[in-house]
């Protein structure tokens, strides 16, 4: 297995705290400027910037790298995840599976390159 992809989950799962924090100060800089308007559509811009990037990148980011791991240690995808909600399966094969193909082309120096999307897609079957 590919120590970098386990230093990438590692990064992965503190970075949504740290986001967090930085959400916290922006939300006491809006309490703060209440009064006047002219920086707060700024700041709230920037907090929903934030919040979407933790809830959505971070978040889809570390899902493709702990399936990537799963997928090079040679475990089956139901080792990983039990079931894929449906409503989510388009984000799934649109932004996971790429996500997981790249990082198993990169980091998978055994099977890495004759990976593809279709592979991992099969693989990913429930």
């Amino acid at each position: 297995m590919s120590i970098e992809l386990k230093i990438k989950a590692k990064h992965l799962a503190l970075e949504p705290d740290v986001i967090r924090h930085e959400e916290y100060k922006l939300k006491e800089q809006i309490k703060h400027l209440k009064g006047s308007s002219d920086g707060v559509d700024k700041l709230n811009y920037k907090l929903n910037s934030l919040i979407t990037h933790r809830r959505g990148v971070v978040c889809n980011e570390a899902r493709a790298t702990h399936l990537a791991r799963t997928y090079l240690s040679g475990k089956p995808y139901l080792h990983a995840e039990k079931k894929r909600k449906e409503d989510r399966e388009f984000i799934f094969q649109r932004l996971v599976i790429p996500r997981i193909t790249a990082m198993v082309k990169k980091y998978g120096h055994d099977v890495g390159y004759n990976v593809s999307d279709k592979v991992i897609s099969e693989w990913a079957k429930l």
